[in-house]
């Protein structure tokens, strides 16, 4: 039997920066409570987090697909990443594979990062980079995550694609294309985020809203193939007793008929 997971805090005095070691098992049945004390313990979340993994026994796919959740939803911020101390080769590509650029970080020891990261923050104060590059336009396209809604196979139900971040800033958007579309007689809702990249902000608050509705509608409400970022963001929120999840829209419409 392998060994549970275990985790512990580390004093840390670099800005905006958390800190863990962790020992065990990173593995499907075990990071969840690991991930919710995230949530809880660091609030607001900091700009980096490192994890010290030299004391875990054993890493599984689940294990793999929260680090490279966690990665992506620490690199929405500027200067923003997952340090992860202590990994070897092997396991370092196949943390990268698929993972946002610049989101992981890789080192030897916890003194080696945390130095990195120092020079970093002191190097961009000397006025090493005082030449930003330019932020790019944003578009109506970029504004909304409306992907389109639809009627589903099963009775009394909605399909609803989203794309893109789910944010304050494609909120309103949102709220205008539900208030057209969503149905006063639909009971259960399939939300497809399988190209939902970022879920954060006002996105979290409307899905709690959701759940709501279709609660008191007494339907179910079904998430479709969330990707590790999204997923991890809404375990470290304790939302995932809100909705049931499914691989396929044919999967989630399959347990609404069941």
């Amino acid at each position: 039997m392998s060994a549970e997971l275990s985790w512990q805090q580390l004093p840390i005095d670099t800005p905006s920066t958390a800190a863990f070691m962790l020992n065990g098992s990173f593995t499907g049945e075990r990071i969840g409570e690991f991930t919710v004390n995230i949530g809880r313990s660091l609030q607001p979340l900091p700009k980096r987090l490192f994890l010290d993994i030299r004391g875990l026994k054993q890493i599984d796919r689940a294990g793999i697909d929260t680090m490279a959740g966690l990665a992506g939803l620490f690199s929405e911020s500027d200067s923003g990443f997952l340090a992860i101390i202590g990994a070897p080769q092997a396991l370092r590509t196949k943390l990268s594979e698929g993972a946002p650029e610049n989101s992981f970080r890789f080192y030897d020891s916890f003194g080696q990062a945390a130095q990195k990261v120092m020079d970093g923050m002191l190097a961009a104060l000397s006025g090493q980079f005082r030449m930003l590059p330019e932020k790019p336009s944003i578009t109506e396209e970029m504004r909304s995550c409306w992907g389109g809604m639809r009627d589903a196979e099963a009775p009394d139900t909605q399909v609803l694609s989203l794309k893109r971040a789910f944010d304050k800033v494609s909120a309103p958007a949102f709220e205008r294309k539900w208030g057209e579309e969503f149905r006063d007689g639909t009971r259960n809702l399939i939300l497809d985020v399988s190209e939902l990249r970022t879920l954060v902000d006002e996105g979290t608050v409307w899905l709690r809203r959701i759940s709501d509705t279709i609660r008191g509608r007494d339907g179910v409400l079904v998430l479709v193939n969330p990707q590790p970022k999204v997923r991890v963001m809404l375990e470290m929120l304790e939302m995932g007793s809100l909705y049931r999840q499914a691989l396929s829209v044919s999967e989630a419409e399959g347990l609404i008929g069941g």
